[in-house]
This record gives structure tokens, C-alpha cells and sequence, in this order.
């Protein structure tokens, strides 16, 4: 209760039984830790609501953020709520068609940045659009050096890391003494063609090319393959293995299910293991959890406590890399010591976003607070790929020192106090949105656990729509973020504008999927719309029962009507699938792994939104019962374009502002057929499990009569 006191500036100073509040996580760290010294001689503030946060450094990053800040007070203090803006939105059925949609020449950005806005965002959008387009010819057109590129690297020539003959020798020992075996029972040995000098290069190219400009965990200029541990080469290469053909995806699997083992035995993993160890088992984990099939998945999630108390144990979750001031007389070895800080900083950060993303989106546990992440965000792209020292240090000092993290986070959620950071990188605000949604997980969850302990009345106010504000805060920012970073790109740069379309089409995709589960229970949703296992449980007869009595009365609302939430959910159900449609091609976010599973919980909840609904509900159904939709001649049509409904489908949802959406006719069940069969057709090609259990059960929404069509589907 401190931590939140403390981020949502609660006093308490008036309520009876006032508890002194401790210090911030004082029960998951020690006093050393609270007031030691922290790789940079800065000690961990206090965040109790008593006492404000750390009066020297925090005061400091406060006043950086107002200083940074581009926007005046009025924008600062605008309150930017999606569901309620005025939407403006052309009319349209074909989704790719250009003719009424223009991206003004320069980046296909997320629809929902130029169709959602509040009055006084959308008036600075809309004037900064309008300068751009009025005058192109004064428009700076920005170098790909000049710019952060966030899913690839900033440099594309720059030399990757070397897989030689030495390095291949001790992996190759490594998998003989593992002995890996093939669906066919069959030993993996050395010779494996599939392992050959060749193959594991490419492997780690992809690697580093794809996984790690995504998610860049390892210091790519520091790495060298023939010095760094067999355990950690090897991790990085399954994962390389899984952007190649499905041969080498499933080697790689096999040899995954024989290496944690390894990594048990090995004598570097103790209770406080160097990081290298922590790189690995967080690979590992990655894999098996996003990579692979059910077993590996399974596996990974027994095993993610692990991780995470590890990390407890270590530094990653305080650390502060040295500043320019703390420097020595050799260069090269404080690029070093500065390099392996911020990579555990990175990894700390990368375990806490994917442990909030199968938290908030798959509905699990959550086991890593925002509250333990003491270190500040992420640092530019530029001095994150420096390749040598003397170059590091040049672009370190250019750059603006990273804000803390809990204080960017407090910024979000405090309505009318200090104004958002202006000046992020792109990762950093990937994580904030992050930090938000394990917020709302903590709000949901004490809901859920209070069992009427906890006083109706919540010291936080009404929290859903506290942190629905805080999600359309962070959006607006991203958004004007975005608009910035797509004026600096010339039309020409169809490679960075295709990489920032994925990028901020899939992070969008986060965002609405946030908004979604604040206002659905989705596991009753994936019940309801015929999920056999939920959490690597069957699904009984009893639990689709009372799901179905949750969600239609989730959809109808408590007088019979349209649910409040059900609306808001679907409409941005609906933005997740116009935005991939719109700004992807062929739905492919690059590799991005939330996305699929975003993409299919989006799916479920529009049909659930029709579907729930008693048939006379949607203005377009004229049947007085459930029987309607089967008496429908249009139904029974053997020529059905499932990419035209789900256009039309689409596009009316998302023409209109939520609150609109409840009487709107699209034709209400049968219409929403044709999504479901398009989705279940793009994601029956991911290489996820857990992904395919979704595609199963929406292809079982898909009416048996045109499943023939749905497999032929492009």
C-alpha cells in the first residue's frame, strides 16, 4: 500500500488507524540494499507517501521531465480519453485501398493515432500535420544514422558476431554430452547438416538482426563467440534457429528441451549467478514460452519463478551504470563495466515485460513488480550500438542522461502533476506502457482477493478508469511521438518506414489489448467461444456455463441493453485488427511476439461482443430469436468474400466512438465470420502452440459449411 500511496500521491495523513508506511519493497529487499551504495554511488530513494521521493536525484528528474517537456501547460493537463474523442474516420470497405486514406506520404502510422484524439491533442496533431503537408519542400528529411530504428539496427553494414571453428567445436561437445533427440528417436549428432559452420553463422546473424534489435538484450559489440560461455552461445543460436526453416526451428527445439539441464550442472549457476547465466536462462525461457510448442511452454512457466528470484538475488533490478563522471583513465574498460551494467538493467526490464505481458494478456500470474525496477529506462540506440569505446563515449556525452523509471511511471498516473518525458527512446516507452499494466493487474487482483476485507470505497478512487486515463495518456504521447519520428522520414526509406509500421502497429496492438482486458474477463471470453484448456486445464462442462452466463451478461449490460464495458472493449478490439489490416502486410509485425496473440484476443472479442447478444439486439438482425441467423438466405451463400465482411465489419466499428458502437448495425453474428476465418488463416502459419490452441478455436466459429473456403483462403 506504500508503493501505491506513494504513485497515485494518496494522503492518508487524515484517515483513522493510520499505519506508518515502510519503506518502498522494504519486504523484498534488505536494509543494505535500501541504502547501499548502487553501481553509481546513488542510493535507492525512498517512495513512502511521508516523505516525497529522494529529494536530490528523483527532484532532479522531476524537474528534467518539466524541462523536457515540449508541451505547454494546457496540452500537458489535457485530458485525452480515446472513448470519448471525436472520432473522424472516412468511409471505406476496402482496407488497402489509398484513395481515402492518405498517410501523407510519409509513414503508414497507426490509424488510431490520426482517427483518435482528444480536442486539444487532435488541434496540436492536426496543426502539425498540416505544416508538414503544407510545406514539403522545408520538411528535414532525417539520415537512418540520425534516427532510432527499433527493430533493426542503426548501422545495417556493421559486422555481426563470428561463429568460428573453435566456438562450433565446444557447442558441438556440448550437444554429444546432452545427446538431443529427434521426433524419430533418433540421436542429433555432430554431423548434423544442419549444424554445420554454415548454419549455426546464419543462426547467429538472424540472432542478432532479428531477436536482438526487437529485443536487445545482448551488448552485440562487446559479445565475442569463441570467449563467451558454451551455455550462453548456444541459447542465442536456438533462438537465431527459429526465424529459419521449419528443419531448423524444430532442431532447435529438441536441442532446447535437453539444454536447461545443462545449465543446472553447470558450476556457474549458484544462488547468485554472474550474468551471463541470467542471459541464458532468460533465453531459454523466451523460447520455450514463445517459440515452441506446449511442452516447451509448459516447461518454461514451471520454471519462470526461477528467473525471477534470481534476479531478486542480483543487482539487475537497481543497478545504474556508471555516469561520465564516475569514468577512468582507460576507456575501454569503462565502456565494459558500462556495458555489462546496462545490460543487466536490460535484462531485468525484458524479464519484467514479459512477465507482465503474460500476466495482463494471458491471464497468469503476475510475479515481477513495477515497484522492484529501481534503475533508470533504457539508454538511446546510439550509445546502446557504439562499436568501440572512443565512439561510445563521444555519443554518451551528446545524449541526455535516462530518466528513472518509477518516477516516468508516477508521471502517467498522477492526473494534473508533472507533465510526461518528452524525450524517450522508443524502448523506454514500450516499458512504461508496461509498467502500466501491471498496475491495473495489481488494482485487478486486490479486487479480486479482498473477499470484502477491503472498504468498498478505494483510497485510489475509481481505478478502472484511473488507469484507463493513464493508457490514453500514454497513447497520446506515443502518438505524438510517432507523428515526430514519421516528419523526419523521407518517403524514400521505405526500409525504416516499413520497420516503425510494425513497430508502432504492435505496440498499439499492447495498448488496445490493455484496454480490452480492463474491461473483459478474457478467460471467460476464450471459454465461451469453445477453449478446451485454459491454463493447462480442461474446460468442463460447469466452467462454459457459468462463462456464458459472465459474458452475455457482460455483453448486455446490467438493464438488458449493451454492456458499458462490452462496448469499450470491442471498439478497441477493433482498432487491433483496422491497424494490422491497415498499416501490415499479410498481418506480419516482423516477429514481434505478442502480436499473433493480441491479434486473436481481439478476434474473440468482437465475436463475443455480437455473438452474446440476444439476436434482436444488433438493429440488423430482424429474426426475434437465436433462430434468426439460420433462417437467413443471405447466410446460406456459397460465394462468400470472409475478407470483405471482415472489412466491413471493421471499418463500422471502429467509424463510430465506443458509446456509438451499441447501436450500430453490421450485421450482427454472421458478419462476424469472416474474421474470424482471416484470423484463423494468418495464425494457422505462426510457429507458436499456444498460438495455434487460439487458431483452433476460432476456426470452431467458422461455420462448417464454408470451411472449405476458409482453407482456401489466401
Amino acid at each position: 500500500m506504500s508503493n501505491y500511496n506513494w504513485l497515485f500521491d494518496v494522503d492518508l495523513s487524515s484517515r483513522q488507524n493510520q499505519v506508518e508506511p515502510s519503506s518502498l519493497m522494504q519486504d523484498a529487499f534488505g536494509p543494505s540494499q535500501l541504502s547501499g551504495d548502487v553501481s553509481g554511488g546513488q542510493s535507492i530513494p525512498d517512495y513512502s507517501p511521508s516523505a516525497p521521493p529522494e529529494p536530490t536525484a528523483a527532484a532532479r528528474e522531476l524537474d528534467a521531465i518539466k524541462e523536457n517537456s515540449s508541451l505547454s501547460a494546457n496540452q500537458s493537463e489535457c485530458s485525452y480519453t480515446v472513448a470519448n474523442g471525436p472520432i473522424i474516420s472516412p468511409p471505406f470497405t476496402d482496407f488497402h485501398s489509398q484513395s481515402n486514406y492518405s498517410y501523407d506520404g510519409v509513414s503508414q502510422l497507426s490509424t488510431s493515432t490520426k482517427l483518435v484524439s482528444s480536442t486539444n491533442l487532435g488541434a496540436m496533431h492536426k496543426s502539425s500535420m498540416n505544416e508538414q503537408g503544407s510545406h514539403p519542400t522545408k520538411r528535414l528529411a532525417a539520415t537512418p544514422s540520425d534516427l532510432e530504428r527499433p527493430m533493426s539496427m542503426l548501422q545495417r553494414s556493421r559486422s555481426l558476431p563470428v561463429i568460428d571453428e573453435v566456438a562450433r567445436a565446444q557447442i558441438l561437445d556440448l550437444i554429444d554430452a546432452s545427446r538431443p533427440i529427434t521426433p524419430d528417436a533418433s540421436f542429433i549428432t555432430r554431423d548434423h547438416p544442419l549444424l554445420s559452420l554454415s548454419s549455426l553463422q546464419t543462426y547467429c546473424d538472424l540472432y542478432f538482426t532479428r531477436f536482438n534489435t526487437a529485443y536487445p538484450l545482448i551488448h552485440q559489440a562487446t559479445f565475442d563467440a569463441s570467449h563467451v560461455e558454451t551455455l550462453l552461445l548456444i541459447s542465442v543460436l536456438l533462438v537465431g534457429a527459429t526465424y529459419c526453416e521449419k528443419d531448423a526451428h524444430q532442431l532447435a527445439v529438441c536441442i532446447h528441451d535437453v539444454l536447461r539441464p545443462q545449465i543446472f550442472a553447470n558450476v556457474g549457476f549458484t544462488a547468485r549467478p554472474e550474468l551471463w547465466v541470467l542471459q541464458t536462462i532468460l533465453l531459454v525461457e523466451c523460447f520455450g514460452k514463445s517459440r515452441a510448442g506446449q511442452k516447451q511452454h509448459d516447461m518454461s512457466h514451471l520454471f519462470h519463478g526461477l528467473l525471477i528470484n534470481l534476479i531478486r538475488r542480483s543487482d539487475c533490478q537497481s543497478v545504474r551504470p556508471p555516469t561520465i563522471e564516475d569514468g577512468s583513465d582507460d576507456l575501454e574498460d569503462d565502456w565494459c563495466i558500462w556495458a555489462e551494467a546496462e545490460q543487466k538493467k536490460r535484462l531485468a526490464y525484458l524479464c519484467f515485460m514479459w512477465d507482465t505481458q503474460h500476466a495482463v494478456l494471458f491471464c497468469q500470474s503476475l510475479c515481477m513488480s513495477a515497484f522492484e525496477l529501481r534503475s533508470t529506462l533504457p539508454c538511446d540506440q546510439a550509445v546502446w550500438e557504439a562499436d568501440a569505446a572512443e565512439q561510445w563515449d563521444q555519443v554518451r556525452r551528446r545524449q541526455k542522461a535516462p530518466l528513472l523509471f518509477l518516477t516516468c511511471l508516477k508521471a502517467y498516473l498522477t492526473p494534473g502533476g508533472n507533465p510526461q518525458p518528452r524525450h524517450m527512446n522508443a524502448l523506454s516507452r514500450i516499458l512504461l506502457l508496461h509498467g502500466l499494466m501491471s498496475v491495473s493487474w495489481d488494482m485487478r487482483r486486490r479486487d479480486q482477493t479482498s473477499l470484502g476485507l477491503v472498504e468498498n470505497e478505494s483510497p485510489f478512487g475509481n481505478w478502472k478508469t484511473r488507469m484507463a486515463n493513464s493508457y490514453d495518456s500514454w497513447k497520446a504521447d506515443f502518438d505524438s511521438y510517432c507523428l515526430n519520428y514519421t516528419s523526419q522520414i523521407s518517403p524514400a526509406d521505405l526500409d525504416i518506414r516499413k520497420e516503425f509500421a510494425a513497430f508502432t502497429t504492435a505496440n498499439n496492438a499492447i495498448y488496445h489489448s490493455a484496454h480490452i482486458i480492463l474491461n473483459a474477463e478474457f478467460l471467460d471470453l476464450q471459454i465461451y467461444a469453445g477453449a478446451r484448456h485454459i491454463l493447462g486445464r480442461p474446460v468442463a462442462r460447469p466452467d462454459y456455463v457459468r462463462s456464458q452466463r459472465v459474458v452475455k451478461r457482460w455483453a448486455t449490460g446490467e438493464n438488458g441493453g449493451v454492456g458499458r464495458d462490452a462496448t469499450r472493449a470491442a471498439w478497441h478490439a477493433a482498432w487491433v485488427v483496422r491497424d494490422g489490416v491497415m498499416n501490415l502486410e499479410g498481418f506480419d509485425a516482423m516477429g514481434l511476439f505478442h502480436f499473433p496473440w493480441c491479434l486473436y484476443l481481439a478476434t474473440v472479442t468482437c465475436w463475443a461482443f455480437y455473438h452474446a447478444r440476444p439476436a434482436g439486439a444488433d438493429p440488423s438482425e430482424a429474426g426475434p430469436d437465436e433462430r434468426a441467423e439460420d433462417s437467413d438466405d443471405d447466410d446460406d451463400e456459397m460465394i462468400w468474400d470472409a475478407k470483405a465482411e471482415m472489412n466491413a465489419l471493421i471499418s463500422g466499428m471502429t467509424s463510430v466512438p465506443a458509446e456509438a458502437l451499441a447501436g450500430l448495425g453490421l450485421g450482427g453474428r454472421k458478419r462476424t465470420s469472416g474474421l474470424t476465418a482471416v484470423v484463423a488463416r494468418h495464425l494457422s502459419k505462426v510457429r507458436w502452440a499456444v498460438v495455434h490452441d487460439g487458431m483452433m478455436v476460432l476456426r470452431g466459429l467458422v461455420p462448417w459449411r464454408l470451411v472449405s473456403q476458409y482453407e482456401g483462403l489466401a
